[in-house]
C-alpha cells in the first residue's frame, strides 16, 4: 500500500505521517505549497519518513501525477479550507472549489486509476446550530442543518461522496471527524479556527490571563487517535457502511484543561465567563454540541480511542515542549 494524504501538510496530515512512518508503511504528504520550515525540522527531529508532492487538488493533472509518479494505491481526502466568517465572506467560492469540487477531482481520479480505497473526511461542523438535538450524536437519526459555508460545503462533499459510492462503485468511506486536538497542530494558513486546548496552552505558557466562553465545543478527540482510526479503516480495505464518527465519545472539560495548565504553569491565570464580550479566548470557534457515537466505527474497526485527557494532556505538552 502507498497512501497519499491530500492536505498532507495539515494537522491530520502529519498525524497520518507520523503514525505510518512508525509503521514503516510509505505515504504521500500532497499541498499545493512548501510547508514551513519549523514543520520540516520538526518532521526530521521525529524522523517522520514521507514524500512530498507538489500539487492543487483542484487540479486533475496534479493528482494524475502523483498517482502515476509514486504509484499511490489509497487516498485520504483531508485538504479542505477551514473558514470563519472574514474568510468566507471574501473567498466563498475558493471554499467551495477546495472543499466540494476538490473533492469530485480526487474521487475522478480514482476511478481513473483504479485507487483500491478512498477516505473523504467530514466534519462535525455540518450538525450547526442543532448539535444538542441528541444526547449523543449518531450518523443516520441525527439531524443537519450547518450554518457556515465550511459547513455547508463539506456536508455537500459528503453526499456526493456516498454517491459516488452507490453509483460509480467508488470504493469511498466516508468519516466525520469530531473536534480535534493534539500533535502537530499549527497555523497552516488554511485553519480558522485552531483549537481551544492549543490557544490555552499558548496563554499558560506566556503567563497570561485567560478569560474563557463557557459554551465552546467539546467533542474533542485527540489526533494520535484520529490517525489510528483511519488506519484501521485502511487496514481492513472496505467499510460496511459508508459513513462513520471518527471522535471520542466524551465531553472535554474545559475546567480540567485549564486547571492542567494552571499545575504546569504556575503563573497562567484564568476565568470562565457566561458573556462573550468579557473574553478573551473561545471567541471564534465551533458551536457547542453534543459528543458524536462511535458504536459504527467500533463495531465495524474495532475501534477505541486509546487517549482519555488526563492522558492527551500529557502526550500534548510533551510534543509541544520537545518542538522547541
Amino acid at each position: 500500500m502507498t497512501l497519499l494524504v491530500t492536505g498532507g501538510f495539515g494537522f491530520v496530515g502529519l498525524n497520518l505521517a507520523e503514525y505510518f512512518s512508525r509503521v514503516e508503511k510509505p505515504i504521500v504528504l500532497m499541498s499545493p505549497s512548501a510547508p514551513p520550515e519549523n514543520v520540516l525540522q520538526a518532521l526530521q527531529k521525529y524522523q517522520v519518513r514521507y514524500s512530498w508532492f507538489l500539487g492543487d487538488v483542484r487540479e486533475a493533472k496534479d493528482l494524475d501525477r502523483a498517482c502515476k509518479e509514486h504509484q499511490i494505491t489509497k487516498i485520504i481526502h483531508a485538504a479542505a479550507i477551514t473558514a470563519e466568517l472574514a474568510r468566507e465572506v471574501q473567498h466563498t467560492k475558493e471554499i467551495f472549489e477546495v472543499n466540494l469540487l476538490g473533492s469530485i477531482e480526487v474521487f475522478e481520479c480514482a476511478l481513473r486509476h483504479r485507487i483500491e480505497q478512498v477516505i473523504q473526511l467530514s466534519s462535525g461542523s455540518l450538525f450547526g446550530n442543532i448539535g444538542l438535538h441528541d444526547p449523543l450524536i449518531d450518523e443516520i437519526n441525527s439531524p443537519v442543518l450547518p450554518v457556515t459555508m465550511y459547513g455547508i460545503s463539506k456536508l455537500a462533499a459528503e453526499r456526493v461522496a456516498l454517491r459516488y459510492r452507490t453509483t460509480r462503485e467508488l470504493n469511498v468511506t466516508v468519516v466525520r471527524l469530531g473536534l480535534v486536538y493534539g500533535r502537530w497542530e499549527y497555523d497552516t494558513g488554511v485553519r480558522d479556527t485552531l483549537s481551544l486546548p492549543l490557544q490555552l496552552y499558548w496563554m499558560a505558557k506566556n503567563n497570561q490571563h485567560a478569560k474563557i466562553y463557557h459554551a465552546v465545543g467539546s467533542d474533542y478527540v485527540y489526533s494520535t487517535d484520529v490517525a489510528k482510526g483511519l488506519a484501521l479503516i485502511l487496514e481492513k480495505g472496505s467499510s460496511a457502511e459508508g459513513l462513520y464518527h471518527l471522535s471520542s465519545a466524551q465531553v472535554w472539560s474545559l475546567q480540567e484543561w485549564s486547571q492542567q495548565l494552571q499545575q504546569k504553569f504556575p503563573s497562567f491565570t484564568y476565568q470562565i465567563c457566561d458573556q462573550k464580550e468579557d473574553c478573551n479566548v473561545g471567541l471564534i470557534g465551533p458551536l457547542l454540541r453534543s459528543p458524536m457515537s462511535i458504536d459504527r466505527i467500533k463495531r465495524d474497526f474495532d475501534y477505541a480511542p486509546s487517549y482519555d485527557q488526563q492522558t492527551a494532556f500529557l502526550d500534548f505538552v510533551s510534543h509541544h515542549e520537545e518542538l522547541l
